[in-house]
């Protein structure tokens, strides 16, 4: 087997957090009140009610096929041939999103604090970085989320907490001003993003107790939710409809409002090593996913000399697939949602499909 390393449920549940608050907090906010408008953190709730459905789908096609992640039962469903062509979606979406998220990171990091710093170094030392901890194995990961999972939670909680004075409530009313429309036309960008955490189906092989992952995605994505929700509806309640759509990261905006006379200052500063520190987490997680995917379609007996050429494909990627923060926008609102619908949620409706009509099981 090529992945050897064993998670337990609890680190399962921050692995999941990680993704979903890290690579949420950092690119949906912002459209996602572009989208909706006072109804933005409506449309992150029909994003958690959607994916916990996901996540009984995939939770089931885990058990159903113990031992196995998705790559491995398009394999044993389909074939050795269209079974590869299928499997091989899975980890081409993890690279993808890999490639999409650590490039918005970078920009960030870029405008926000480094703007002397060519962004292209900025880049290519997360992807190093986040390389790096790929190949040491999901353990490691996992071992970094149970630290990082609850700080970044905690530091979230106590940003909005001192931001409630600063709170304008008339700015998030009325809400269905223009009916449900607004809100549902946010519900698949939030859908898009909070649906990486399909991951789970390339952790429950390597989890202790497989039986409690859907408790442990139902856990996370509800964590996620709840912070994403506040951070896009204090956001909107402090800067309002117009600003907040406009910004580039509300969430750093916000941790700039905060201070205590001429002692505690530059707040954001340390929001944003979490953040980065976070997303590079997860930006690991999500090579490691490729990396592993690719290894057991390959047939490797290991994944780890795949893990910095994978890298360097994202990077490329990252580097020539957008001339600008605009057209990475775009993709992000409008190609992303639809691809990530169809394999999130097209892809694995159609081998459930296959399963049960062709009535194939795993074996323990």
């Amino acid at each position: 087997m090529p992945e050897k390393g064993i998670i337990n449920s609890k680190q399962f549940a921050w692995l999941l957090f990680i993704i979903v608050t890290s690579v949420s907090t950092s690119q949906i906010p912002a459209m996602l009140v572009a989208a909706a408008g006072r109804d933005a953190w409506l449309s992150i709730l029909g994003g958690w009610f959607i994916n916990i459905l996901v996540a009984i789908l995939y939770a089931y096609m885990g058990l159903r096929f113990p031992g196995e992640n998705f790559v491995q039962y398009s394999m044993t469903l389909l074939g050795k041939y269209l079974g590869r062509i299928v499997g091989i979606i899975f980890p081409l979406f993890f690279l993808l999103a890999c490639a999409t998220f650590l490039r918005g990171l970078s920009r960030l990091v870029n405008i926000a604090f480094l703007p002397d710093t060519p962004y292209e170094v900025i880049l290519v030392s997360n992807f190093l970085v986040s390389a790096y901890i790929a190949r040491k194995g999901i353990e490691v990961s996992a071992r970094m989320t149970e630290v990082l999972g609850p700080l970044f939670f905690i530091s979230g909680i106590v940003l909005f907490l001192m931001v409630i004075p600063l709170i304008d409530i008339s700015r998030l009313k009325p809400q269905f001003a223009n009916g449900v429309i607004p809100s549902l036309k946010g519900t698949p960008l939030a859908q898009a993003f909070f649906g990486l955490c399909i991951i789970m189906a390339m952790f429950m092989p390597v989890c202790d107790r497989p039986e409690k992952a859907f408790r442990a995605k139902f856990a996370a994505i509800s964590m996620g939710t709840l912070f994403v929700g506040m951070l896009t509806a204090f956001s909107t309640g402090v800067f309002g409809v117009e600003q907040t759509k406009n910004m580039y990261s509300p969430g750093l905006m916000l941790a700039r409002m905060v201070h205590f006379g001429t002692y505690l200052e530059r707040i954001e500063i340390l929001w944003m090593v979490i953040l980065v520190g976070a997303g590079i987490v997860a930006a690991a997680i999500l090579l490691w996913a490729f990396s592993l995917g690719i290894a057991q379609l390959a047939g490797l007996k290991t994944y780890q000399p795949l893990v910095y050429p994978a890298a360097l494909l994202a990077l490329m990627f990252g580097l020539v697939s957008f001339p600008g923060s605009g057209e990475q926008s775009t993709f992000t609102h409008y190609t992303f949602p639809l691809l990530a619908f169809g394999v999130e949620v097209g892809l694995e409706v159609f081998l459930l499909l296959t399963a049960l009509i062709l009535r194939k099981r795993g074996s323990a």
